[in-house]
């Protein structure tokens, strides 16, 4: 029976209804159906966030951020379901292989074998492996658009290989080919039709269609959209990262590989990788000419395997006397992994998430003033929101916590895991409460 705590419904709109998982359960996982299921287009959207990119951008009033843009796909409510189960699947079948393999800890995003761990366990791990040698060479890396550059034969035949077979069964390859050839419809053309999914919920409605009959017509009217390119899968399904880490297994051993053969370590989460090589080997000291040639040969393999490395986002350092050099630049610099940043000797938060904290704190604060004053009211509205969420009151907040949660989890990890360097994740945020309480003009009744 699948664990309905794992397997909850979403409340975001579809073409279909929501349903819970004990009713459809035996569908789910009957490869009878599944081999013969109609699996419905997505809802495509582009999600954009901003991004801090540490220098003045005259295109956002000087600001050092830029807006990036993230294509999201989501599945129909019992696909999504689908999904999950042949997701969870092919997760065992995975850990099964990486483990013949010897290459399970190289492989950390998205593993159902690696409970209670997240990117700060992983980034902790291997800053404090570097910060134990004496003298290494670094090379940090990370892949363009992973999931929409993934190249559908190579994927198809990792599959195989994960599964051991010689051909995908009726229902794996439905799934493979509903992720390939995916349709999908856009939002914003739903929005125009049906109205905003505000508009929809007050309408009582919890579907776009009342049937799947309407569905069809509709679709008789308007177009699918479809990738029919022979790469790309869409991000945002819950398959897609599991996809995503199979896409790579050949590189992964190459990496690992290569990382054996130099005393090394090689690590990979989700689109970025991180090689660690010590100088001191066995046969001598590795020189800039020969780390050179293995960073060379990464790309070979990056090429061979078609993952594309993003230039902005890749380069190799040298790390000696608790100081990192950038090795092209030739400067003084420092390393940035799974959202740390390792100068040698300290350790910090990127610099752009306590910029977000503190922006996103500011930004509902002067909304509420606002409110506030066009309302004539004498108390501060979402006052509730602002402690929750920028303030210790809400370190309990939730499964996780807020933001302030993650710095101090960040801070005893690295504590824990990484006793060499110093650790300034709390450092970062400590004057939290007076910017607050100075943006406020009100002090905050809690404990900092």
């Amino acid at each position: 029976m699948l664990d309905s705590t794992k397997y909850r419904s979403k409340r975001y709109l579809h073409f279909d209804h929501r349903v819970k998982i004990e009713k459809i359960e035996s569908y789910v996982t009957d490869p009878k159906r599944i081999a013969v299921h109609s699996f419905l287009p997505f809802i495509h959207y582009v999600t954009s966030f901003d991004k801090n990119i540490g220098c003045k951008n005259p295109e956002m009033n000087n600001r050092p951020i830029k807006t990036k843009n993230r294509d999201i796909m989501y599945a129909g409510h019992l696909d999504n379901y689908i999904y999950k189960y042949y997701a969870e699947t092919l997760n065992d079948n995975y850990n099964e292989w990486v483990l013949v393999h010897e290459v399970d800890e190289c492989s950390t995003a998205y593993r159902n074998n690696k409970k209670g761990k997240s990117n700060i366990d992983f980034a902790a791990e291997i800053i404090n492996r570097i910060s134990y040698l004496e003298e290494a060479y670094i090379l940090v890396g990370d892949f363009t658009n992973f999931f929409d550059n993934i190249d559908h034969r190579i994927m198809k035949k990792n599959l195989l290989r994960i599964h051991q077979k010689q051909k995908l069964s009726s229902d794996w390859f439905n799934v493979y080919k509903s992720v390939t050839k995916y349709g999908y419809y856009e939002k914003d053309l739903l929005i125009k039709i049906f109205g905003t999914d505000k508009e929809i919920r007050n309408a009582k409605k919890a579907s776009y269609f009342p049937q799947m009959k309407d569905f069809r017509n509709f679709q008789r009217k308007h177009s699918i959209s479809k990738n029919e390119q022979k790469y790309g899968i869409p991000q945002g399904t819950a398959i897609s990262a599991v996809f995503a880490n199979v896409y790579s297994i050949e590189f992964d051993v190459c990496m690992k590989n290569l990382a054996d053969q130099h005393l090394g370590m090689y690590r990979r989460y989700s689109d970025d990788f991180i090689l660690v090589i010590p100088k001191k080997q066995i046969s001598g000291v590795v020189s800039q000419t020969q780390i050179e040639a293995i960073e060379k040969r990464v790309r070979a393999l990056a090429e061979e395997y078609k993952i594309e490395i993003q230039e902005t986002k890749t380069g190799l350092f040298d790390y000696s006397e608790n100081r990192i050099t950038n090795l092209k630049e030739k400067k003084v610099s420092h390393i940035d992994y799974l959202g740390f940043v390792f100068d040698g000797k300290r350790v910090r938060m990127r610099g752009k998430s306590p910029y977000k904290f503190y922006r996103k704190a500011y930004k509902l604060i002067d909304s509420s003033k606002k409110v506030r004053e066009r309302k004539n009211i004498q108390e501060l509205p979402y006052r509730k929101m602002i402690y929750s969420l920028y303030t210790d009151l809400g370190i309990n907040r939730g499964d996780f916590g807020n933001f302030i949660a993650y710095a101090q989890r960040a801070q005893d990890t690295f504590d824990q895991l990484s006793p060499n360097t110093e650790n300034l994740m709390m450092q970062q945020i400590k004057n939290r409460k007076k910017n607050l309480e100075k943006r406020l003009g009100i002090k905050i009744h809690t404990q900092v």
